[in-house]
């Protein structure tokens, strides 16, 4: 193979690479923390400076705050066990 590792043979480490559903779910909530706070900042500086340029661009912002929101929402009900949101009447 090139100058990078192959993946033949014996090597002496395996290829976990510690990525999990958590990971995920960090990187999703860290993502979620910037966009919000940058769209603050857009909506105070468009409202004072007076750009329907700035506050649109934070209204896709919200968009894409809430798209973030509801994959953290799908990650969560899809760690349920079988049968838990299912209400028995």
């Amino acid at each position: 193979m090139g100058a990078g590792h192959g993946h033949g043979g014996s090597h002496g480490h395996d290829h976990a690479h510690g990525v999990t559903g958590d990971s995920d779910k960090r990187w999703l909530s860290i993502a979620l923390v910037l966009i919000v706070g940058f769209m603050s900042v857009e909506v105070v500086i468009g409202v004072v400076a007076e750009s329907l340029a700035l506050i649109s661009d934070a209204a896709h912002m919200l968009t894409d705050a809430v798209a973030i929101v509801l994959a953290l929402l799908a990650m969560r009900i899809a760690r349920r066990p079988p049968g838990a949101a299912t209400p028995t009447a």
